[in-house]
């Protein structure tokens, strides 16, 4: 809490008092802490299991090790991307092709798997393959997804869709919660950072980002802008 009250007052008030974009300096600060505090899981779930007694207990530490540790690394990869940003380069990515339809899925299965509260539906559209980085494709859907599932009551709509060498990737909240809840310091900058990233992602596919707040992110791949 220290450390979120801390950053927020380095960040400036826009019109209506709301805040303004964080720095990048902020947005820096807000990466390295989700990895200090993931790292932080790790060693508190690595000592429970040192003192453990009951199996089940123990196999519970160990998803929660698991878990803690998968994040841990997509945080480091989001802080060298913040890196890359801050000094003027493009993030780093790999293109061929890939199957699109499949990845965006496998994508969706992994948020699946750790958020069942919310339905997520895959809508496939066209054929083929995409030309592009799976990885980024990857990291673009669940970071639309981590940004648009808090704020859906109950379920999310994916689509992918390919276009001969292009494709889109577009993200809606089903539905919308009946009354939004009132954003936190830490929240403002964790949005933030997700909407840099995924368009960085899109830039580094010679596409566009496309968003409407707290309803739909949508990311065009390929061709010209």
């Amino acid at each position: 809490m220290n450390w979120a009250l801390s950053t927020w007052s380095a960040t400036t008030l826009g019109p209506g008092g709301r805040p303004s974009a964080p720095s990048m300096d902020s947005l820096m600060d807000a990466a390295m802490h989700g990895v200090r505090n993931s790292l932080s899981a790790i060693r508190l779930g690595v000592d429970l299991l040192a003192r453990r007694g009951d199996l089940n207990e123990a196999d519970a530490v160990l998803e929660h090790i698991d878990s803690a540790a998968v994040r841990a690394h997509e945080q480091a990869e989001e802080l060298a991307d913040f890196c890359r940003l801050a000094a003027g380069r493009p993030i780093a990515m790999v293109a061929k092709r890939f199957p699109l339809h499949q990845v965006v899925g496998e994508a969706i299965e992994a948020r699946r798997s750790s958020h069942e509260a919310i339905a997520i539906e895959h809508d496939r559209l066209g054929h083929g393959e995409g030309l592009g980085d799976p990885a980024r494709i990857a990291q673009f859907v669940r970071l639309a997804l981590e940004e648009l599932a808090p704020r859906a009551a109950s379920r999310c709509i994916v689509v992918s869709e390919i276009d001969g060498a292009r494709f889109r990737i577009a993200v809606h909240a089903g539905d919308a919660p009946a009354q939004d809840a009132i954003e936190t310091p830490g929240q403002h900058l964790a949005r933030a950072h997700r909407q840099a990233l995924l368009r960085a992602i899109a830039n580094a596919h010679r596409g566009e980002l496309r968003l409407v707040a707290g309803a739909s992110i949508e990311g065009r791949f390929g061709g010209d802008r």
